[in-house]
């Protein structure tokens, strides 16, 4: 089971990222839950506290920001779990703070120069009258690091010996 812990549905980029999320798990069979929030640590704490308070814990959480990540992996040190073995945790957005955290996060990185870059242009182009060009949008790339590994209940005995000794 996995849970997508996102902003508030206000956003068009949480209502996006919700659909992109359910459809990639529809298509992969995995059970999903999406829950919106108010994108900040405390929020992303509590969220975290709660759904793995709850039967069946998931065994990945995907947060639509770093910060509420962040919260996410202290909620489940206090509750003892470790990160990879027991959960995975991802971030929609990369920062520094993603690659300071131990274990780092793994994160869904996008090239925020050049979103900030085109949005620029289209802010000239509107000002100086000219209907603004339509901006194609980039995929974001997942970047690999800590805090993501194989689902507890898909490790194989010979991974849980190599795990205890």
């Amino acid at each position: 089971r996995v849970v997508r812990v996102g902003g508030p549905v206000s956003l068009l980029r949480s209502v996006r990222l919700d659909g992109a999320f359910a459809a990639a798990c529809a298509r992969a069979g995995i059970e999903q839950t999406s829950i919106a929030t108010d994108r900040t640590g405390d929020a992303g704490a509590q969220v975290t506290r709660r759904v793995l308070s709850s039967t069946p814990r998931p065994t990945a959480i995907v947060y639509d920001d770093d910060v509420m990540a962040v919260a996410g992996m202290g909620v489940a040190r206090e509750m003892g779990l470790e990160v990879p073995r027991d959960l995975s945790l991802v971030a929609c957005d990369d920062s520094p703070l993603c690659q300071a955290v131990r274990p780092a996060l793994t994160v869904l990185s996008r090239d925020v120069g050049a979103y900030g870059g085109a949005a620029v242009r289209l802010l000239f182009e509107g000002i100086d009258g000219r209907r603004p060009r339509r901006v194609r949008d980039r995929p974001a790339t997942l970047v690999t690091r800590e805090s993501t590994g194989r689902a507890p209940d898909m490790i194989s005995y010979t991974d849980t010996i190599r795990l205890i000794t």
